[in-house]
């Protein structure tokens, strides 16, 4: 089952007006995150197409040997019918996928520091005389 595209970078759903809308764009720009992504539906499409076209010729065919009329208008609306479906459903194949180089940047660290964050060790408990028992205690 389609579902709406989401974005590989925050998680936010995007709807189905501004999926159909990424149809006729190369790049997005995510409303939430602000990150730019890429966007691919034409395989996902084409298969739901494929699928769509057989079922399509196997209905009309039997449709067509089956019943009693001889007029071609239920053929007719049957494929409007299916091409129809096929243009509302083709938003929901759209998938967004990551760019290099959007990823968030390391924190930097201010010069002439310590090239890690330090830690502070509140919750380690020293002894009160370190020393007590060792050769320095003499």
């Amino acid at each position: 089952m389609p579902k709406l595209p989401s974005c590989p970078y925050c998680g936010y759903k995007f709807d189905y007006s501004r999926s159909s809308k990424a149809l006729h764009e190369k790049n997005v720009k995510c409303k939430k995150c602000g990150k730019i992504m890429s966007v691919s539906y034409k395989l996902a499409a084409l298969k739901m197409g494929f699928l769509f076209f057989v079922f399509l010729v196997a209905l009309n065919t039997v449709y067509l040997f089956n019943s009693n009329s001889r007029t071609i208008l239920p053929n007719i609306i049957f494929t409007v019918l299916f091409i129809v479906l096929y243009l509302v459903l083709v938003p929901l194949s759209v998938s967004f996928s990551k760019i290099d180089g959007q990823e968030d940047p390391p924190e930097k660290l201010k010069k002439n520091r310590h090239r890690h964050k330090k830690t502070k060790n509140k919750d380690i408990l020293f002894d009160e005389n370190p020393i007590k028992d060792t050769s320095f205690d003499q």
